[in-house]
């Protein structure tokens, strides 16, 4: 009787091992099985949270786009991408512009000056015979700053058309042997400020080369090795504030001159070096929403004035 009770035993024993091992073989499954359903979501959630930066990048480009074509356009067309939706919007933060310490110039104070000085062994130097107009300053390496010998502002730009050679008798002067220092070159920028849109009449003198850009584009070309030659006309401004850079080469060694102005004394002139449009955060700011299966995205652009310069930000949905 006790042998048996005690078999009986065994075996419930044993059959309640089995229950036990098969329970937890039954949960390790479960956990397992519940971990590939996440590891799958996760995955799937990871490649849409991927396509859905990309779609929300592509919705701020067409936005930007929009915008440099046409500057008075902020409603933007929503669009899809496969399965996600993109939405894009244009938010203007508020507040005042507040300019960086570089660039705190009193208004109407004159020209962000710099000057480089070469040497007569530069080869677009002395040049024979003489070279004609080229495009653009930036087809030169004469504002490059190995050659920077300093910077200053200039008030006004009404300097000598004749025998000009601002190097003679500083501490950067190199005669090189002539009469004196030639061989050098100046860029001046400023934000010009005007009353309204219009055309603004100048003049423009210059012994050799010499060009006038708007906003990064050339308007008065006055490039060339020759003797002074002046040209007058009119540019655009628009009314508020517009980016004028100015450049000028000397690289023959016979005459130096150049003389620069506007003849309407209502546009505010005041010093401007590069960088100092660059403020982002007060202008403003483009975002685009992309919203898939799975998760979404949000990004925005800032941008200043000009629609450009614009860093990017990921925002949390």
């Amino acid at each position: 009787m006790i042998k048996k009770i005690k078999k009986s035993q065994e075996g419930a024993a044993v059959l309640v091992s089995s229950i036990i091992f098969s329970a937890g073989l039954f949960s390790v499954i479960i956990s397992l099985l519940f971990i590939s359903l996440n590891m799958r979501e996760s995955v799937l959630s990871f490649k849409q949270s991927s396509r859905n930066f990309y779609a929300a990048e592509a919705g701020v480009g067409e936005a930007l786009y929009q915008l440099r074509k046409n500057h008075t356009n902020y409603i933007f067309a929503d669009f899809q991408v496969d399965d996600i939706a993109v939405e894009t919007q244009f938010i203007e933060t508020s507040g005042v512009c507040q300019i960086i310490p570089e660039c705190q110039f009193e208004e109407g104070s004159g020209w962000w000056a710099q000057y480089f000085n070469l040497s007569v062994n530069h080869p677009d130097m002395e040049v024979n015979p003489y070279p004609g107009p080229t495009a653009s300053p930036h087809q030169h390496d004469w504002y490059d700053d190995i050659y920077k010998t300093h910077e200053q502002i200039d008030p006004n730009l009404n300097f000598p058309v004749s025998m000009w050679f601002p190097y003679d008798g500083t501490i950067w002067e190199d005669k090189e042997g002539f009469a004196h220092d030639y061989h050098f070159t100046i860029r001046w920028r400023a934000k010009v400020t005007a009353p309204a849109n219009d055309y603004y009449d100048y003049s423009l003198a210059s012994d050799d080369d010499s060009w006038v850009l708007r906003n990064g584009l050339v308007v008065v070309n006055n490039s060339g090795t020759h003797a002074a030659f002046t040209k007058t006309g009119t540019i655009f401004l628009s009314a508020g504030d517009n980016i004028i850079d100015i450049y000028f080469a000397e690289r023959h060694t016979v005459e130096s001159g150049f003389n620069f102005r506007f003849f309407d004394t209502s546009l505010v002139i005041t010093p401007w070096p590069e960088g100092c449009d660059s403020d982002l955060q007060c202008n403003a700011n483009i975002q685009a929403t992309a919203a898939g299966s799975h998760s979404s995205k949000k990004a925005r652009y800032a941008c200043n004035q000009h629609i450009a310069n614009c860093l990017w930000q990921e925002l949390i949905p």
